[in-house]
């Protein structure tokens, strides 16, 4: 029996040391997993914050930085109106856009269709006729060349009542098809540059709207207009910025990301207007009246930085270079700026500036 009770406990000891054994496995197995991924999740950690602190240094270069008057301007064209003749039916025969040349045909006005029709059919007839003629032989010469003349007088009187019936308007001058006839076009001509003022630009619509018209056109009727496409002037609002007449200037169209070069024609303190002249209408510009514009007076170019990069310390404005692990104070002379970067005196190519001022600023400035 006492053999019996010893073997029991025995076994009871065994069962209760395996478990023990089981235990301490698991938890050396739970710290072999948690140990790599603590250390992938600090590396994970350390690299984002080296990436975000990269971003917050900007290394010095060349740069160039534009020195720009903004303005509301006005553009004046050399144009033409086309009216109707005549009350009737318009025939189109060139479409917006399209460049003509002197004396192009542009448009026909049909007074009567029917009698143009009818007049059409009987001059087809009289052509056949005389082309049967002619084919003929020559048995009857005198009375073939009779019977010509007579045709041909009867083809020119045809043509006269057509004439009279269809009118045909030809261009008076070279340009570029517009249908956009908004009443500025007496107005706004070079001639009459010099007189705008401030408050002539400022009531001035940005663009009329395509003109529309039914097939039948009215007497005076305005159709169309042809614009000279070697004539264009901008005309800005200027409120005294330096610039020089005669001198050459570029000229931003931000609405239409379009540039030109131009002259300065003139100059006006009283009226505080700039009229710049240009060689060529860009297509964009055929139908614009008003736009908001950039004047470049000048390029600047030398070392860069972000105007974020900009800071002010007790009054004078510097950057902070991040050098040997630390932030230096360096006292700058800005030349030039813009929205987005800045040309400075004072900074290296190179020299690597700090930029951002969000939680990698914070960290930076404790080391």
């Amino acid at each position: 029996m006492e053999k019996i009770k010893n073997m029991v406990k025995g076994m009871k000891r065994k069962t209760y040391s395996k478990v023990v054994e089981l235990r301490s496995r698991k938890i050396r197995k739970k710290r072999r997993i948690l140990l790599p991924l603590t250390v992938l999740f600090l590396c994970l950690a350390v690299l984002c914050i080296l990436e975000c602190a990269r971003d917050d240094i900007y290394i010095a270069k060349e740069s160039t930085v534009k020195e720009i008057i903004s303005s509301e301007a006005v553009i004046v064209k050399n144009e033409r109106v086309i009216n109707a003749p005549a009350e009737g039916k318009i025939e189109l025969m060139v479409k917006a856009g399209e460049r003509v040349r002197v004396n192009a045909p542009l448009f026909k006005v049909v007074a009567d269709v029917d009698k143009k029709q009818l007049l059409e059919r009987e001059m087809d007839e009289l052509k056949r006729k005389l082309e049967n003629i002619k084919k003929a032989g020559n048995d009857l010469k005198l009375q073939n060349e009779a019977a010509i003349e007579m045709i041909e007088k009867s083809i020119k009187l045809q043509e006269k009542k057509l004439q009279e019936v269809e009118s045909t308007i030809f261009s008076p001058m070279a340009g570029v098809i517009s249908f956009n006839v908004d009443g500025y076009e007496y107005l706004l001509v070079p001639e009459k540059v010099s007189s705008l003022d401030y408050e002539d630009i400022e009531n001035i619509k940005a663009t009329g709207s395509e003109q529309t018209f039914q097939e039948i056109v009215k007497t005076n009727q305005a159709v169309m207009k042809i614009v000279d496409s070697l004539t264009l002037e901008v005309v800005a609002k200027w409120d005294g910025p330096n610039l020089k007449i005669g001198e050459k200037y570029t000229i931003r169209f931000p609405e239409h990301d379009l540039e030109i070069k131009t002259r300065l024609r003139e100059l006006s303190e009283t009226k505080k207007t700039a009229v710049f002249s240009v060689q060529e209408v860009p297509f964009e510009l055929l139908d614009k009246r008003k736009s908001r514009v950039e004047i470049v007076v000048r390029t600047h170019n030398g070392i860069g930085v972000p105007v974020s990069a900009l800071v002010d310390d007790k009054g004078q404005e510097g950057v902070l270079l991040f050098f040997d692990g630390k932030l230096i104070f360096k006292p700058v002379k800005v030349i030039a700026k813009d929205d987005k970067n800045a040309i400075v005196e004072g900074v290296k190519l190179g020299d690597r500036v700090v930029v951002k001022r969000g939680l990698i600023w914070s960290l930076l400035r404790r080391i």
